[in-house]
């Protein structure tokens, strides 16, 4: 099966399971089994996604202590309402006995919302820690028509190895937004790690631009404590060769 196949599934797993809050990594796993089988069976995509469906309920359910489908009325009633999950949510919670998840049941989500590349960051940040990444701004404040003439540019897409380096500027606010990079604006601890982006050619060309009074702000990139997690427990990360336990 190719990339896009394989990326194909993972969607309609994820879809499958979308406004579901008690998704977890055995819910994925069996709901992608589902559309594999479907898929590979020549089953049209309208019943692979309903036979999907039905396995997130049931897995639901069951998770709630409530019976089967196939012992309740057809229909939406069949799905545990936000209150019931969210109720059940608080339960275990309270439980001395309710064990705890090895995972985040959001990652499974999160791998069907990044890229190949996105994934690369990750483990470059994991890897190789915070990265730079300046603001060009001319002299006057935002007040009195100061304008920013670049905004977080970064030599991450060629220091990771990204296969398309150039959409890093949409790749780093999808992390952002997933909570799994931050933008600081905190330099990085060595400055001289900044002198390659400044010489790189839109930096020299904004500040021959702008003139005098241009001001360069030093910012970073970094891998934030729930970034760091998934990445610890969702990637293979490999260190002097060799891959490092999770």
């Amino acid at each position: 099966m190719g990339v896009r196949a394989a990326t194909g599934v993972a969607r309609v797993a994820f879809t499958a399971a979308t406004g579901v809050t008690l998704w977890t990594v055995d819910t994925a796993l069996g709901v992608t089994v589902t559309v594999l089988r479907g898929t590979l069976a020549g089953t049209p995509p309208n019943e692979v996604l309903a036979e999907a469906e039905t396995e997130v309920r049931d897995r639901l359910r069951h998770a709630l202590g409530l019976p089967p489908t196939a012992q309740q009325h057809s229909g939406d009633q069949n799905l545990p309402t936000l209150r019931e999950q969210g109720a059940q949510l608080l339960r275990l919670s309270a439980s001395t006995h309710a064990s705890q998840p090895d995972t985040h049941p959001a990652y499974a989500g999160i791998l069907a919302e990044i890229t190949p590349d996105e994934a690369r960051i990750l483990r470059f940040l994991h890897i190789d820690g915070p990265q730079p990444s300046i603001d060009v701004r001319t002299g006057r404040q935002r007040a009195f028509g100061g304008e920013r003439l670049i905004s977080g540019l970064t030599l991450i897409g060629e220091h990771a190895g990204l296969r398309f380096p150039n959409r890093v500027p949409q790749y780093l606010p999808n992390l952002r937004r997933l909570g799994l990079v931050e933008f600081t604006r905190e330099p990085v601890s060595n400055p001289h790690r900044y002198q390659l982006i400044e010489a790189q050619e839109p930096v020299r060309e904004a500040l021959k631009r702008s003139g005098f009074g241009t001001k360069v702000s030093y910012r970073s990139i970094i891998l934030t404590e729930f970034g760091a997690d998934f990445v610890r427990t969702c990637l293979p990360v490999v260190v002097d060769g060799r891959e490092t336990a999770t």
